[in-house]
């Protein structure tokens, strides 16, 4: 059965509306009928079983027994405003993969405005919401921001991806720590700056590298996502 989020409680003989979009994949995309029910997720994750109703509206009839499918630990991915639409990928991919939140910082070497921010992260947060419905999560990471490197720093400690590390690849890194709770952050399309490295790693980060290769901004976000998922056993 096709997955609604609605961010609200979900209660047993209630109705509930529909957003515009939801309304149109449920009838317009997958041709269901009245009656013919499907999956909604309340704001904590809880599965229930709704039968679709006339006018945009759902019927709740029952809580839905799920296997939890979150990771057992929360990674959170700290990325910078990345050009064009490359963070809209950021977002949609790291939820397929499990991340708990994504979180938006200035970096020195950004090349994208923060005009319009807002709004911006209003289509962010749908594309997580709608990424969520497609991977059948429990959960929708939340989108925040955005954030200066000072209180990036102050959040941590964490682990940062940065080409010029030599010394400690990732890989050794997650081979040497227990599974636990993990923020990460990966630079903009410049690179972090040095003075970033530093301030960082003043705070109690540690730097590590991706490899021999330098990758796209977009592409270390969701390569370093990846590794610690699967190191860790989040991805089977």
């Amino acid at each position: 059965m096709h997955r609604v989020v609605f961010a609200r409680p979900l209660v047993p003989g209630s109705k509930v509306e529909l957003t515009r979009e939801q309304s149109h994949y449920l009838v317009n995309v997958l041709r269901m009928k009245e009656g013919e029910q499907f999956i909604g997720l309340d704001q904590e994750g809880k599965a229930f079983v709704l039968c679709l109703d006339t006018n945009g509206k759902g019927t709740v009839l029952f809580p839905r027994a799920e296997a939890d499918n979150e990771p057992d630990f929360a990674v959170s991915l700290y990325v910078p405003l990345l050009k064009g639409d490359k963070l809209d990928w950021v977002v949609q991919k790291s939820v397929e993969l499990g991340v708990s939140s994504i979180r938006l910082y200035s970096a020195q070497r950004a090349v994208v405005k923060e005009g319009n921010l807002e709004k911006k992260i209003a289509r962010w947060e749908k594309i997580a919401l709608e990424a969520t419905e497609q991977c059948r999560r429990q959960k929708v990471p939340p989108v925040r921001g955005i954030y200066t490197l000072e209180e990036v720093a102050a959040a941590g400690p964490g682990l940062f991806a940065w080409e010029e590390e030599a010394n400690r690849g990732l890989q050794g890194w997650l081979q040497a720590h227990p599974k636990q709770n993990l923020l990460l952050l990966t630079g903009p399309e410049g690179g972090l700056a040095a003075q970033e490295a530093t301030l960082l790693k003043d705070a109690g980060w540690s730097a590590v590298s991706l490899g021999p290769r330098i990758l796209r901004a977009e592409t270390a976000a969701i390569a370093m996502l990846t590794c610690v998922m699967f190191a860790w056993g989040a991805m089977g």
